[in-house]
């Protein structure tokens, strides 16, 4: 199994370290301590693969257009 340090996750998706850490204290992007106490951050392979398949959106989402409003002051005839 391959693992990878935040630096090169960060690295890879093009996004700030930071950015790593925030996604894993939020659950998801899931992640391994090794080590003692706070031990280091390691990501897998497959959690960062199941990361990026649950950040695909392969469908346009359609805009629902917002009900007009009646402006029921206004007498537009």
């Amino acid at each position: 199994m391959k693992f990878f340090v935040v630096s090169e996750v960060a690295e890879m998706l093009r996004i700030s370290e930071s950015l790593v850490y925030s996604l894993i204290e939020s659950g998801k992007l899931r992640c391994h301590r090794f080590g003692n106490g706070r031990g280091k951050i390691t990501i897998s392979l497959d959690d960062l693969e199941l990361y990026l398949s649950s950040c695909r959106s392969c469908e346009k989402k359609k805009r629902e257009s917002p009900a007009p409003v009646r402006l029921k002051h206004l007498d537009l005839s």
